[in-house]
């Protein structure tokens, strides 16, 4: 039986990520809500991973650049739910007493999974998807309600029929940092015809690069797969500091096989991103680098086989 904890997670400051096994210190865990405070000392050690493909799926890590605090983990996307809808979304919501005790014991746990629920009959909001984490801790299973999704992105989402979702990066409360649970949200792949590619025509190019990745958006819809190429192209030669473009052009050139069109995009990608990555304060730069990498190194597979 699961032991139902009422608690939340309340996460207002981005912070950074982490992964492979957690070395925790059994003399700083016990969790008492009286007092729980940001100003004690992390019990805990997790090793600095900055490779993509050393880090493996379920363990904690952090980079280089992350303080002690951040756990980062990748999970293995929820079965039945391939289509990711929403990415390093925090989780929000309660008072400090609930956070400081569940969310601490979720984040220090094993066997992290989340679930979230809808709550159609919230009266603040019919649109609420609550947050919930199932965990071991200390030898005993937990269930952990620990807060909601943002009130604007529950607003999407909650249109679909079913969501899951990942743990992405934990932060555990310091004397300056708050804790914080970051998380991507899963679900069903959509049920659309494929689109029959149409021959090459000519069209006016945008100047502006924002416009030319929507208008290639629509291109591809209507199956004029060489336009929206040929607009991508044209932002990712000029340095453009979004992802879209590299993981339109990534996802096109796979489909077709052209693995090696697939590499150099995504390794123009990387350099940029790792560019950003140094004087931006973006928090979505890191995640995003990191999937490329990752297709890098798929894409490479591939290639090689």
């Amino acid at each position: 039986m699961f032991k139902f904890i009422k608690e939340t997670l309340f996460s207002t400051k981005t912070q950074t990520e982490k992964h492979s096994s957690l070395e925790v210190d059994t003399t700083k865990t016990d969790i008492q809500a009286s007092t729980s405070s940001p100003s004690e000392s992390i019990p805990f050690s997790s090793p600095i991973i900055s490779e993509p493909t050393k880090r493996g799926f379920d363990n904690v890590f952090r980079l280089e650049k992350d303080d002690e605090n951040v756990l980062r983990i990748n999970q293995h996307q929820p079965k039945g739910c391939p289509r990711k809808v929403a990415e390093f979304l925090p989780i929000v919501g309660m008072t400090k007493e609930n956070r400081d005790v569940g969310a601490k014991k979720f984040i220090l746990g094993e066997n992290r999974k989340l679930e979230l629920r809808k709550q159609p009959d919230n009266p603040y909001d019919k649109n609420a998807i609550r947050v919930y984490g199932h965990c071991t801790y200390k030898d005993e299973k937990l269930t952990i309600m620990l807060g909601y999704v943002p009130r604007e992105e529950a607003k999407k989402l909650v249109k679909f029929d079913e969501l899951k979702a990942t743990v992405k990066v934990m932060y555990y409360p310091t004397q300056s940092k708050n804790i914080g649970i970051r998380m991507d949200v899963w679900t069903k792949r959509n049920k659309t015809k494929a689109t029959q590619e149409k021959p090459y025509k000519n069209i006016e190019i945008p100047i502006d690069q924002v416009d030319r990745n929507l208008l290639g958006k629509e291109l591809e819809k209507d199956g004029f797969i060489d336009n929206a190429i040929e607009l991508y192209e044209l932002n990712i030669k000029e340095g453009f500091e979004g992802n879209g473009p590299y993981d339109r052009l990534a996802i096109i050139y796979r489909k077709r096989e052209e693995y090696e069109e697939e590499i150099r995009v995504l390794k123009k990608g990387i350099e940029i991103f790792s560019k950003i990555e140094k004087t931006s304060p973006r928090s979505d730069v890191s995640p995003k680098l990191d999937k490329f990498k990752e297709r890098l190194n798929k894409a490479e597979k591939f290639l090689n086989k």
